[in-house]
């Protein structure tokens, strides 16, 4: 399957961009990968910041993506996938850098560029879900009637930002922020995210480089995955279920 931006998406293939993230749940601590870790005081004091950024990028994205207002659906969705890093809602939360300041407390600065996701930005994500979880319902109403990115800051993220938090007791270790995958290669990632959910079949993204050094094997075995994947989508559609097991 060909792709634009120089990219490819190969079916039944490793993933090569997917992250392997462990979360561990009930602690105080969240550990990814690589043994970094947050606390849920760091969480707490980026609430704030990462509140007022979701809502700016929530009113750009509006206009954006031409989101129907008048779709309750659509809207709902839209607002569930603003904490999501795998969807274009969520891509936002790679630009975020967590900084110490000179007082000991943390701030959140909007990159002009994409980072890789590690501890810091599973960090702003966390944030994030805590804070829009709880007012979904709200952020719904208030995107369908039009309401801007001030008064939405202001009505979502009072709660946050009204308590003020003192410097953190323990001394932590900043991550650097590294360039990450452009918006290209975030928008092929989504898109293969998005082709799972629906049809079950794992893909991988390719670079065009990567794929025109294949050897006359490698094409032959990948022909074969694209072919066989194939029959089962038709399988699929035969039997009238899709791959969850739930009626077409």
């Amino acid at each position: 399957m060909m792709a634009p931006l120089g990219m490819a998406l190969a079916p039944l293939r490793l993933l090569q961009y997917t992250p392997v993230l462990m979360l561990l749940t009930g602690l105080s601590t969240v550990r990814c990968v690589g043994g970094a870790a947050f606390s849920e005081a760091e969480v707490a004091r980026v609430k704030c910041a990462v509140c007022q950024l979701a809502m700016a990028e929530a009113s750009t994205l509006v206009v954006e993506t031409g989101l129907d207002l008048k779709s309750e659906d659509d809207v709902i969705d839209f607002a569930d996938s603003l904490c999501t890093l795998s969807k274009r809602e969520g891509r936002w939360l790679r630009r975020l850098d967590v900084k110490d300041t000179a007082e000991g407390k943390l701030k959140v600065e909007n990159m002009t560029f994409f980072g890789e996701c590690r501890n810091e930005c599973l960090m702003v994500r966390k944030a994030c879900s805590a804070v829009l979880d709880a007012k979904q319902e709200e952020l719904v109403e208030l995107l369908r009637s039009g309401t801007k990115a001030a008064a939405l800051s202001a009505r979502i993220c009072k709660q946050s930002c009204k308590k003020k938090l003192g410097p953190l007791k323990q001394k932590r270790v900043d991550e650097e922020f590294i360039q990450g995958p452009d918006a290209g290669m975030l928008q092929m990632m989504e898109n293969r995210d998005k082709l799972r959910a629906e049809t079950g079949q794992v893909f991988d993204v390719m670079k065009r480089e990567d794929m025109d050094s294949m050897s006359d094997g490698d094409r032959e075995a990948q022909a074969a995955q694209d072919a066989f994947a194939e029959q089962l989508r038709e399988a699929r559609e035969r039997s009238g279920l899709d791959w969850k097991g739930t009626e077409l």
